[in-house]
C-alpha cells in the first residue's frame, strides 16, 4: 500500500471515530450510510465522503508534504456541510503528530470550497489538508 493510501485509510478511521461518516474496511455500504471512500470513488449515494491524494511533495529523500482532499456531499442546506467542515477542522486542523502515521508532525487545512445544492438537494464541500511527514 502506498504511503498516500495508508494516510487516507488512517484518516477514514479518524472520520469514522468522530462520526463524520462511516468507514468499513470491506468497502461494502448500504445506500443510506454516509460512506467514506479512500479511492477517490464518487458513488451514487446521497451522502458520502471521498478522500483523494493530490501529488505528494518530497523534500529530499525522506521529508514529505502529503495532501488529502476531502469531498463530502450531504442532503440539506449550506449549513449542513459548513458544520461538517467545521467538525473536521476541530479534529484535524493545526494538530501535531496526528494521525500517528508516516511520521506526521503537523496538519493544516489550506483551502475550502462550498458547492450549492444540486437538483436532488445535496450540498457539498471540498476541504484540503496538508500533512507534514516522512516517507
Amino acid at each position: 500500500m502506498t504511503p498516500e493510501k495508508q494516510l487516507r485509510v488512517a484518516l477514514a478511521h479518524v472520520l469514522n471515530d468522530n462520526r463524520l461518516g462511516v468507514y468499513k474496511d470491506s468497502g461494502v455500504y448500504q445506500t443510506d450510510e454516509a460512506a467514506i471512500f479512500t479511492t477517490g470513488y464518487t458513488p451514487v449515494f446521497d451522502e458520502f465522503t471521498s478522500l483523494i491524494s493530490p501529488p505528494t511533495t518530497r523534500d529530499g529523500r525522506a521529508d514529505a508534504l502529503f495532501r488529502v482532499q476531502f469531498f463530502t456531499q450531504r442532503k440539506g442546506n449550506a449549513d449542513t456541510v459548513e458544520q461538517w467542515a467545521h467538525e473536521l477542522s476541530k479534529v484535524l486542523d493545526h494538530k501535531e503528530y496526528f494521525p500517528n502515521i508516516l511520521g506526521i508532525s503537523w496538519t493544516e487545512e489550506y483551502s475550502r470550497l462550498y458547492f450549492d445544492a444540486d437538483t436532488q438537494g445535496r450540498v457539498s464541500v471540498t476541504v484540503n489538508y496538508s500533512f507534514r511527514g516522512r516517507a
